[in-house]
């Protein structure tokens, strides 16, 4: 049995015993990764050899691919030919994905759920999936063109998984979980809106609406640096509903509200800050009085 983990730096144990990460550098460390990456699928020589070579194979690659696999079998104690749990086959090589365990493959296994999944086991499943993420996919390839093109698809598969299972999550009050996938989705993606939503909205659920309103106005500025845009029209309507609702007495009702006050100038001068021509003024004191000029001015 051979367990490859491609999270973090990648590791590979055969039967239990773990390969030396100095046995396995350079191409044959970046072979391993791209077979592990679709394991159970035939990865042809030519177009392994373009994804080594970032498009321009040397003429002579055929003879150094095979050179690298034969090393890389016998780094794993592994035999050739086609019943090797590295295989050469017609259509290239290949890992056995009964005998190949690859934690990338476990994690989209578990955020992938069958059409009978309950929101229960969406949430377990989408838990389970995060307790393998140890860090970032194929960290050793920083720049490599593969490389990148598999951590994009991974980050997104990830963050929708994230977002749809704080929605589920939210709905079973389930609310501990659902803060936790909507925090790891908006650390990977900041403009992940469905996110920064849940987010919103388990904070509104746990009696946090200050915190609720903050989050807003962090996404609305993320969108706004990154995209130039404001946010959508669900995110507003949430954000106009929770600063409708009237908090519950407590005895943090002063604390809360004093904060509540500190998150509505935040908006506000992020408001007058992409009016054109306006702009907001340094001091908090100011704010008031420009937005009033403001509304004066427009009626």
């Amino acid at each position: 049995m051979i367990s490859i983990s491609l999270l973090g730096p990648t590791e590979v144990t055969v039967d239990g015993r773990r390969i030396p990460a100095s046995a396995l550098a350079g191409r044959q460390r970046q072979i391993l990764q791209i077979l592990a990456l679709e394991a159970g699928s035939a990865v042809p020589k030519d177009r392994l050899a373009d994804l080594l070579w970032d498009g321009e194979p040397p003429a002579s690659y055929v003879g150094t691919l095979e050179s690298y696999v034969c090393v890389l079998r016998r780094t794993l104690g592994l035999a050739s030919g086609r019943t090797s749990l590295l295989a050469t086959t017609a259509k290239g090589y290949v890992l056995d994905a009964h005998a190949v365990r690859v934690d990338v493959r476990d994690v989209r296994r578990l955020i992938t759920p069958g059409p009978s999944a309950s929101a229960g086991d969406i949430v377990a499943g989408t838990a389970a999936a995060l307790r393998l993420v140890g860090g970032e996919l194929l960290v050793e390839e920083p720049y490599a063109a593969w490389a990148v093109r598999a951590r994009e698809d991974f980050s997104r598969s990830l963050v929708a998984a994230c977002a749809h299972a704080a929605q589920l999550a939210n709905a079973i009050g389930d609310f501990e979980r659902a803060e936790r996938f909507v925090r790891h989705a908006v650390a990977m993606d900041p403009l992940c809106e469905e996110g920064w939503q849940q987010l919103m909205r388990v904070m509104w659920l746990t009696g946090r609406r200050c915190e609720a309103l903050r989050s807003y106005a962090e996404m609305r500025q993320a969108l706004l640096d990154e995209l130039g845009e404001e946010p959508g029209v669900a995110s507003q309507e949430l954000y106009l509903a929770i600063l409708r609702d009237t908090p519950a007495a407590s005895a943090r009702r002063a604390t809360d509200e004093v904060g509540e006050l500190r998150t509505l100038m935040l908006l506000l001068r992020q408001v007058l800050d992409v009016l054109p021509g306006v702009g907001a003024p340094a001091s908090d004191a100011a704010l008031t009085t420009v937005a009033a000029r403001v509304c004066a001015e427009a009626v």
